[in-house]
């Protein structure tokens, strides 16, 4: 069973994708005077908005409960002797990953995206050629992780160590999905990290701010 699929390997693929949600989260900071020999940069470094901040770490919260309980599913199907799960833990993994889900979608209405003057929309397209709205796009990512699960929960009520390792590479899939749409829809902060290609933008969704640079301290003078 492990031949096919490592559960390593999946956990692995979902926390790259993470990286794109927490790589541009900005740093709380509060007002303060700058000690002596502090340079007036570090002074004139500007206040994070503690409510934006509040949000962003609902939205970053939510998708981590999501995410734990279905590398958790992933975990214990691929561990178990032809990915076969006793009833008793297909309800278990079933209920929290329902309820991980359903705080997402929480989120993400109470703290929508804000409309872009000017957004581009991303390549995808759906049935009717417009590109999907944020909300739309968070929606679709959701249903989709609770499909995939659905289906690997099935096929680990049986014996098929071939289904379940192909339903458990469509679920990796589906959490890189929603951690993607997370991103992009306006609700977290640019990612900054040197190498990585510019985030798309969605209509109705305001691109992401990049996270401020934190000021360097500058170097202690040296005693005569």
């Amino acid at each position: 069973m492990r031949s096919l699929v490592s559960s390593r390997a999946a956990a692995a693929a979902v926390c790259a994708a993470l990286v794109l949600g927490t790589a541009g989260t900005a740093v709380a900071t509060t007002a303060h005077q700058p000690p002596a020999g502090v340079g007036a940069d570090v002074a004139d470094a500007p206040v994070a908005d503690v409510e934006a901040l509040r949000q962003q770490s609902q939205t970053l919260g939510a998708l981590s409960g999501a995410i734990t309980p279905v590398t958790a599913l992933l975990d214990a199907a691929l561990k178990a002797e032809n990915g076969r799960l006793p009833a008793a833990d297909v309800q278990k993994h079933q209920a929290a990953i329902k309820k991980g889900l359903e705080a997402v979608r929480n989120a993400a209405q109470a703290n929508p995206a804000k409309p872009a003057d000017n957004a581009n929309p991303v390549n995808a397209v759906g049935a009717d050629h417009k590109a999907p709205a944020a909300a739309d796009l968070t929606t679709a990512a959701v249903a989709s992780v609770q499909k995939s699960t659905d289906a690997l929960l099935k096929a680990s009520a049986t014996k098929d160590a071939k289904a379940v390792a192909t339903q458990s590479e469509a679920v990796v899939t589906s959490l890189v999905n929603l951690t993607a749409a997370t991103v992009v829809n306006g609700a977290l902060p640019a990612p900054n990290l040197p190498g990585l290609p510019e985030m798309p933008k969605l209509p109705g969704a305001e691109a992401p701010v990049p996270a401020p640079e934190l000021p360097g301290v500058p170097s202690t003078p040296q005693l005569p």
